[in-house]
């Protein structure tokens, strides 16, 4: 059975941002399930446009320990960062998933643990989830990602 991790971070809305990213290794391809995404400030009226992206250099970044769901699991060897001071390296064009959201709202992007946005097995190399354009504000957000390796 595959093992099962969650990362969540959190970071300020504002263009070209990263909230969280799932980092591969050269002996894993982690595949990512599950995508939650919503804001921790006072309601307001302010959109978002975000951006599941791959990346070849993950930046530098505030780690985050992937979680196993399941306690009996190792320890996941790919990992995480939130709050990037210097942003990933993000593929042009290599958009797997975009969304619009308003912020009094929670998204929600789930698939089969068997199915989902495979990180290739390269050191560095993963996805992440970016903001694109950010209207009426810099709220702070959050978001968990869910991979399986």
């Amino acid at each position: 059975m595959a093992r099962r991790y969650a990362s969540t971070g959190d970071q300020n809305a504002a263009a070209s941002a990263t909230v969280v990213t799932v980092v591969s290794a050269t002996t894993i391809r982690p595949r990512i399930y599950e995508v939650v995404f919503g804001s921790a400030a006072t309601p307001a009226d302010q959109a978002f446009n975000m951006d599941l992206r791959r990346f070849t250099a993950a930046g530098t970044a505030t780690a985050i320990t992937p979680q196993g769901l399941d306690p009996a699991d190792p320890a996941a060897l790919a990992s995480a960062g939130s709050n990037h001071t210097v942003e990933p390296t993000y593929t042009a064009g290599a958009i797997l998933l975009g969304f619009s959201i308003n912020q009094q709202a929670t998204f929600r992007w789930v698939v089969p643990p068997d199915e989902g946005l495979v990180c290739p097995a390269t050191a560095a190399n993963g996805i992440g989830l970016e903001f694109v354009v950010v209207s009426g504000g810099t709220a702070l957000c959050q978001s968990t990602i869910q991979h399986v390796e």
